[in-house]
């Protein structure tokens, strides 16, 4: 009796308190606000092995680390309360530490929206949900730690981390590929590193970094398409850092990086852009200096085509004159063989990525694409290609290395308990700002 009325009197004086001095209602507020955030969002954490993961849709597509679910195909996750469920790898991004999981026959499940990492500003309260040093296993409960962003646009290498969200929430060793989460409950990052310089060994000290949302949300189609993703580069383009004295005479940071050197014939010149031009812009990110621009064009898939604003000096006028591009990133030579290395030419449905080892299931058909034209419906379950077994999607992309738009397929059908002979004839996939083949 007498330690629940000091308690009652403890919660009284605290309240009282907190009416007298705003900034102790101000945690007090802040506490309650990661209180519901943790209850919103907890449900979507994913236990990956010795690593976190959380699902991003109710059909249950999970995100984590590469270094996490990238050596193996085949997975059995746990959601927090411990279900376990049957997922997949289906794409995965090695360089940047980055992988995408599908639960078989996932429905309704449990999951977090992807949010704007681009809106975070440094001091922003974040949460971290993980299972540090495998401490949730078998209880199946995961960590949640909060603090703060500490830093933005941190460029990291091996593995490359181009625009990495810093945190000094605390992360360790098994909350790799899980969530960071900012006060709206939503992803703001996938964590993945810590810095262990400091004490030479593997435990938090403090700095953590996560791959941002929006980088993240770029790849997601390819990933979601099957197999590895690349990160954009400006292809024949060798750049510099301007190296003038903004930030020393205004408190901000240099105004972009310069063309150094230009290789004709590549995507960069073909875009227009020459040796002196100085980058000031690339779809809305300021290149400010060398790592911010291989931060910005590596956060983009390989094949995108970004807008880039840049000035270039007219000696007749002797003013500088803005002027504005779109760059394709990557070699197109590259991108086309890295497309059909995955198997990615067009073919006019995708898969329902049912992981059973009992063939391709035909989820959506597009219409007149190469599939409908075959014959192919929605449903369909593809045993063979070429006479050859396909056990699952990867197996069937790896059956179309090396095939060419154009070239017939022959493919062995389950439908309705029977089995069915089709021909298709991929087409090839396009790839967006792409310039055509001579002859296509």
């Amino acid at each position: 009796m007498r330690t629940a009325t000091l308690a009652l009197l403890l919660a009284v004086g605290s309240t009282a308190a907190a009416q007298e001095d705003p900034d102790l209602q101000k945690v007090q507020e802040l506490q309650k606000k990661v209180h519901a955030v943790v209850d919103k969002t907890k449900a979507a954490y994913v236990f990956i092995g010795g690593g976190s993961g959380v699902c991003i849709d109710a059909d249950g597509w999970i995100l984590t680390n590469h270094h996490v679910a990238g050596g193996a195909q085949n997975w059995k996750v746990r959601f927090t309360g411990g279900k376990q469920y049957d997922a997949a790898l289906v794409g995965f991004h090695p360089a940047d530490d980055v992988a995408l999981l599908k639960v078989k026959n996932g429905k309704d499940l449990p999951h977090i929206d992807l949010g704007d990492s681009d809106a975070m500003r440094v001091g922003d309260p974040v949460i971290a949900i993980g299972n540090p040093f495998a401490l949730g296993n078998g209880n199946w409960e995961p960590t949640i730690t909060h603090g703060i962003v500490s830093a933005l646009h941190v460029y990291l290498d091996n593995p490359g981390y181009k625009d990495a969200v810093q945190t000094d929430a605390q992360i360790n060793p098994g909350n790799s590929g899980g969530p960071l989460i900012n006060m709206d409950g939503k992803v703001i990052g996938i964590n993945g590193r810590i810095d262990v310089k400091r004490f030479l060994s593997r435990v938090n000290t403090g700095i953590g970094y996560a791959i941002p949302s929006n980088q993240i949300r770029r790849f997601l189609p390819h990933f979601k398409a099957g197999g590895r993703a690349f990160g954009g580069y400006m292809d024949g383009a060798t750049v510099g850092e301007c190296g003038d004295d903004r930030y020393e005479n205004t408190g901000e940071f240099g105004e972009g990086v310069f063309i150094a050197g230009l290789t004709e014939e590549t995507p960069a010149a073909k875009a227009g852009l020459t040796t002196g031009d100085i980058i000031t812009d690339i779809e809305g990110h300021r290149p400010y200096n060398l790592n911010r621009f291989h931060g910005i064009v590596g956060s983009w898939p390989a094949g995108s085509v970004v807008k880039v604003k840049y000035k270039r000096f007219d000696a007749a006028k002797k003013e500088w004159a803005a002027k504005e591009a779109k760059v394709l990133l990557g070699d197109p030579e590259k991108l086309r063989a890295q497309e059909a290395n995955v198997g990615n030419l067009f073919l006019g449905f995708t898969p329902s990525y049912d992981f059973d080892d009992l063939g391709v299931e035909v989820d959506e058909v597009t219409e007149k694409g190469p599939a409908a034209k075959a014959g192919l419906k929605s449903g369909d379950v593809i045993k063979k290609v070429d006479g050859g077994r396909v056990r699952d999607w990867k197996e069937f992309k790896a059956a179309l290395n090396g095939k060419k738009a154009g070239q017939k397929l022959k493919l062995t059908v389950s439908r309705d308990d029977k089995e069915l002979e089709l021909e298709i004839v991929p087409e090839q996939r396009k790839v967006e700002g792409m310039p055509e083949e001579e002859g296509e």
